[in-house]
């Protein structure tokens, strides 16, 4: 009796571990087991939302998971809190983030963190910086808005953190001028804010202003891209008004340090059918003017360790 007992509790034991870390298949895969929370540290409604919505909406359009995925908007310290949080997360695999390099640059510079605190799990697209002003304001164009800025004239920006710091800090480097910038938790914070005229210019992305852009009530003036963008964004780039700003953006999904191998290929796998859907294309790339770009966890480590890198020397 005492044996069987035994047997009993060694197989209650496995079962319970087998449940927390996941479903672990004969074959050594994964799969989740429970509901996957997804953290993303910008607002509703900014570029990172609409990624991780659009992500989230295709694997469930495509059956890739069986579990639900919910969205945890953990934007406190900056989003300092969310990316710590996953970090220190220990779902075994039902844990994930949305990361790009305004998560990276600040987890680098003023967290004193490093990459190697979480777990690369892929990136998805590259993405690229506009400036926006108001369809009445006083400038309507690239060369006006540099003038006015050579000028001295007062001009306050705004935007989200991180990658549009970056931006904003080019401009001051490179152009000059009496320039402020106002930092909030997304882009689409910042959007708020231009349309009720308490800055200037907005630094935003095509995904997070299509809309406001669409109907007119922004105006693209200048884009921090190799190339224009197509309309609706279609604007010089600050190289054809002779400055040498170009900022290249990446989107991606970053999981926490602790999370097992089985979990990040099969989360990698799943990021990779999402970049190969026709929705992927049509309805997030196209239509926000993203390039695609999958990188596997296994090469996404690298290519974000030279972000890294960059953002250490700038310290």
């Amino acid at each position: 009796m005492k044996k069987i007992m035994l047997v009993l509790m060694l197989v209650l034991a496995v079962t319970a571990y087998v449940s927390a870390e996941g479903q672990q298949e004969s074959d050594g895969s994964w799969s989740p087991s429970k509901t996957v929370t997804w953290y993303c540290t910008s607002s509703p409604g900014g570029g990172s939302s609409i990624f991780t919505q659009t992500i989230i909406e295709i694997i469930n359009d495509e059956n890739l998971v069986e579990e639900d995925i919910i969205i945890n908007y953990k934007t406190d310290g900056g989003g300092a809190v969310g990316r710590r949080e996953v970090s220190r997360a220990k779902t075994n695999g039902h844990t994930l983030l949305t990361f790009n390099n305004g998560d990276l640059q600040p987890l680098v510079q003023v967290e004193n963190g490093e990459l190697d605190d979480l777990t690369p799990i892929a990136v998805m697209a590259n993405d690229g910086q506009i400036l926006l002003v108001r369809s009445n304001y006083k400038y309507q164009t690239g060369e006006e808005l540099v003038e006015a800025m050579e000028s001295g004239e007062r001009i306050i920006f705004g935007g989200s953190k991180g990658d549009d710091i970056n931006f904003y800090n080019k401009i001051d480097e490179e152009v000059g001028g009496d320039t402020e910038y106002l930092v909030n938790d997304s882009t689409g914070d910042a959007l708020t804010q231009i349309l009720g005229e308490d800055i200037d210019v907005v630094i935003a992305k095509p995904a997070a202003s299509y809309e406001l852009v669409s109907s007119g009530e922004l105006v693209p003036v200048i884009a921090a891209t190799k190339d224009r963008f197509d309309e609706p964004f279609d604007a010089p780039t600050f190289k054809e008004l002779g400055y040498d700003i170009e900022l290249t953006v990446f989107r991606g999904v970053a999981a926490p340090k602790n999370m097992p191998q089985a979990a990040v290929d099969f989360w990698s796998d799943v990021m990779g059918k999402v970049s190969e859907t026709d929705a992927w294309q049509n309805n997030y790339l196209d239509k926000f003017l993203l390039t695609g770009r999958y990188i596997p966890a296994d090469e996404a480590y690298d290519y974000m360790k030279d972000f890294e890198e960059k953002y250490k020397a700038n310290m």
